[in-house]
């Protein structure tokens, strides 16, 4: 895919993300995420560094924070935390057509703003919008990279059937969902039950976590 439908995509997932959650009182914003410490309000500041840090930015970011990851995107939090939530959404909103991308491939940017986008929406009972289309171009891409998730290592030794997009990836035990919920179960999080069904989704749930780590086969002696 061109790197301009790229970020028409990108633009556009943004946009809804904001659209859907406008709405939410700040008790909802001060609630927890779908996962980890953070908010929802904690959560969309994440996703505004994402959009405002150029590369330069980025590096400076990271080598201030002596390569501890965790710190470098505390500190973009709070940095872009508002005093209050409405501010930090409209810090949100001022970013949504920035072309800036720190690191990495414009895909995984993209998936970034879906899981992202997912961890706010879940918890608040906001159905995802995502186009079906967007959702299975992403999980493909995810199936077959780890870049910041271990998504390609989650995947090994199952056959993903997304059954909104006529989507199939792999081979192995059968895991079938929607396209954007096998994108959330690859990416760690975790998913609602019966969302996902065959034989394979318990062994893909179970990959589920920060804590997973895939099983590396030991270096052969030469």
């Amino acid at each position: 895919m061109r790197a301009s439908a790229l970020w028409s995509l990108i633009h556009a997932e943004r946009q809804r993300l904001h659209d859907q959650t406008q709405s939410l009182t700040a008790e909802q914003w001060r609630s927890p995420a779908l996962v980890g410490s953070w908010t929802l309000e904690q959560t969309i500041a994440h996703l505004t560094a994402g959009a405002e840090q150029s590369i330069p930015a980025w590096l400076r970011s990271v080598f201030s924070a002596r390569f501890d990851f965790e710190l470098h995107k505390e500190r973009g939090v709070v940095t872009r935390m508002g005093a209050s939530p409405a501010e930090t959404l409209a810090r949100y909103e001022r970013a949504i057509r920035n072309k800036r991308r720190a690191a990495g491939p414009l895909m995984a940017g993209l998936g970034e703003v879906l899981i992202h986008g997912e961890e706010i929406r879940r918890p608040v009972g906001i159905r995802d919008g995502v186009p079906v289309q967007t959702a299975a171009a992403t999980l493909q891409w995810f199936a077959r990279h780890d870049f910041t998730e271990y998504s390609r290592s989650r995947a090994q030794g199952l056959r993903l059937v997304a059954n909104d997009a006529a989507t199939e990836i792999g081979q192995g035990a059968e895991v079938r969902g929607r396209a954007l919920s096998l994108l959330v179960a690859l990416s760690g999080r975790p998913v609602i039950p019966g969302e996902l069904h065959g034989p394979g989704a318990a062994v893909l749930i179970k990959r589920g976590g920060a804590e997973w780590k895939p099983q590396r086969e030991p270096a052969r002696r030469l």
